[in-house]
């Protein structure tokens, strides 16, 4: 192999490997976000896990919510807690992704591109949302979004459309910059999500975080 090809295939290597190493990191700091307010509010059990954050009754507490039966959810936490813990993961991921960009544009490290662009996947959950609500097949009963405006008498909708104008923001500015610095630098950061996302989520995430 040339010298110039030895290059380039390190370069592609580069952007795939820091990619998916940035996989765990992007879903993560939205959990922590959760498990930070539940910890600095003392809900009881505060847990954190792989893809997930949660505190005792749980489960419990959000179908009492959905429910309507509020005095009966307010037993178990203050309403108003839950969904600072709630709001709390998604502002982690709003850091993230407006973090990366401001970054990226300056110092395009592969990490920083990669962790700009998954963090705000999970806000394609927003987009299924909004198109089944518009086509009256089905409601929100497990978002983030819809925690919030539950619990602190927030609007859903501006949420979910924040959310969806940070992940299309985020892909338009950052997707751009990996062919600038390899040949196949966009090829490799979405084998890199898709490497990461594999391994973490069937493999080392629950090994650590079960």
């Amino acid at each position: 192999m040339r010298t110039w090809d030895r290059a380039q295939a390190g370069r592609t290597a580069r952007w795939l490997w820091w990619t998916a190493l940035s996989f765990p990191v992007a879903v993560l700091s939205h959990e922590l976000g959760h498990y930070a307010a539940y910890r600095c509010f003392g809900l009881q059990a505060p847990a954190l896990h792989y893809d997930s954050a949660s505190f005792a009754g749980n489960g419990e507490f959000w179908h009492r919510m959905r429910s309507g039966d509020i005095a009966a959810a307010t037993e178990l936490v203050p309403p108003w807690q839950a969904g600072v813990g709630a709001a709390a993961g998604l502002l982690a991921s709003y850091a993230a992704v407006v973090a990366c960009v401001l970054v990226a544009r300056r110092r395009p490290h592969p990490f920083v591109v990669g962790l700009g662009l998954i963090a705000p996947l999970r806000f394609l959950g927003s987009v299924f949302i909004l198109g089944a609500m518009l086509l009256g097949r089905g409601r929100d009963f497990g978002s983030d979004e819809e925690h919030v405006a539950m619990t602190l008498h927030v609007p859903a909708l501006p949420l979910h459309l924040l959310g969806i104008a940070m992940l299309v923001v985020a892909w338009v500015v950052l997707l751009r910059i990996p062919s600038r610095h390899a040949k196949w630098g966009k090829t490799a950061v979405l084998a890199g999500m898709v490497l990461g996302g594999s391994l973490y989520i069937g493999v080392v995430g629950p090994w650590l975080l079960p």
